[in-house]
């Protein structure tokens, strides 16, 4: 089987796994279901995520001879459980066989690299989700034949029960380690924004393509956007306002008009952000004479209204934004080994949203409730996530932890004195 796109004239991406072979490629059963019933409203990358999930175990299940669609709608979840051990193991090992005596005398193959702890939990964790939707809904079909509406509760409490205990009995880390800081320095910041300035001497990408990477960065610091919303940018969504010079962040996912095979996701949602009137005067630049790249002398004609177009006069795709951070990350490395554990665009948003909140408590005053909402607000977060409060009890931390050290500090003074 294989993980595809499908991709209709609406313009929306649906992941499909389906069946490999000579005859035109049908859909995966089960898994289908599972993505229009369940995924339906979620990202595409999402959907995906779970699809290679649930492909990885389909592929394992596949070389101990069972069919886990039959099993599932036969409601043999015993038979599908058994392979968990082996799965887990098979995982860990770079999908090679877990029967090691079964190996000898073959040659080994080697498919997949293997992969951590924290990426196998993962999968773990998703086909989990997977296969407890698949109790709900089939075992109560497979006892409508039952006279008692208490044995059909009582068999699904059971194998529901069993799911849950199987899967805790293998997930190392129960809880996804967020311990590492991935908010830019003063330093950091100080020596990337020294590289990428247009113009710079030690600036690593060509004078055409300057402008562009300055000003992606610059507004992924100063409005913290992630990068599916960066590149989903139109031409027209930085404007001039009476006040001051905003960005509107749109959702335009499943975009017919966009040719990306990787269209870029948005995860939170729609609003308009304000933003410096220096960072507008550069965006009026880029528009009046960077963003149309130059052939024969004369700059293209544009057939796309987004924001950010790659040298090829095409809107720009993850990877190349990817690329352009890569490349900016080794440059910085070379000249400053260590400086930086890695750089991404989401490294951009926890600094923007440590910033802020900052900023909001230290310069505005305002409580730490206030300026809690405002980070809700500006970041795109729905009233239930969790993440404002994360970046609040950082801040309280560093905010403790510098006090403390104050007052130790005032304590030696004393005693030296």
């Amino acid at each position: 089987m294989k993980l595809i796109q499908c991709r209709f004239s609406s313009g929306q991406r649906l992941p499909l796994l389906v069946q490999t072979g000579d005859t035109a490629p049908l859909p995966i059963l089960v898994p289908f279901i599972y993505v229009q019933l369940k995924l339906r409203y979620r990202a595409y990358n999402t959907a995906a995520a779970h699809l290679r999930a649930i492909q990885a175990f389909y592929t394992y299940a596949k070389t101990r001879d069972l069919d886990i669609d039959e099993a599932i709608l036969a409601c043999h979840f015993e038979s599908i459980l058994v392979l968990l051990d082996g799965y887990a193991i098979w995982l860990q090992s770079g999908r090679h066989a877990d029967n090691l005596v079964a190996r000898i005398g073959t040659a080994a193959t080697a498919p997949f690299p293997q992969i951590d702890t924290r990426t196998r939990d993962q999968y773990l964790r998703l086909l989990k989700q997977y296969l407890s939707w698949c109790v709900t809904r089939y075992i109560p079909r497979a006892r409508q034949t039952s006279t008692s509406l208490a044995m059909i509760e009582l068999a699904f409490a059971d194998v529901a029960d069993v799911v849950e205990r199987r899967f805790e009995a293998h997930i190392i880390n129960v809880r996804p380690d967020r311990t590492r800081y991935r908010s830019l320095t003063d330093t950091q910041l100080q020596i990337l924004r020294t590289l990428i300035r247009p113009g710079s001497a030690k600036n690593p990408f060509p004078e055409r393509l300057q402008l562009r990477n300055w000003l992606m960065i610059e507004l992924l610091l100063e409005t913290g956007i992630r990068r599916g919303e960066l590149l989903k940018l139109h031409s027209t969504d930085i404007n001039d306002g009476s006040q001051h010079a905003y960005v509107s962040i749109n959702d335009r996912e499943h975009d017919p008009g966009d040719p990306r095979a990787e269209e870029p996701a948005l995860k939170t949602r729609g609003r308009t952000l304000g933003i410096s009137a220096q960072l507008y005067e550069v965006y009026e630049r880029y528009i009046q004479s960077e963003r149309r790249p130059v052939r024969k002398g004369k700059p293209m004609k544009l057939p796309y209204r987004y924001l950010f177009i790659s040298d090829r006069g095409r809107p720009l795709s993850i990877r190349a934004l990817s690329n352009v951070l890569d490349r900016l990350f080794l440059t910085i490395e070379l000249a400053h080994p260590g400086l930086l554990p890695t750089l991404s665009a989401h490294d951009f948003r926890h600094t923007f949203a440590d910033r802020f909140l900052a900023y909001l408590i230290e310069k505005r005053g305002y409580d730490l409730e206030r300026a809690t909402d405002e980070l809700r607000r500006v970041c795109g977060w729905s009233d239930t996530s969790t993440m404002p409060r994360r970046y609040a009890s950082r801040y309280l931390a560093e905010s403790a932890n510098l006090h403390n050290a104050q007052r130790a500090s005032a304590a030696w003074s004393r005693l030296e004195s």
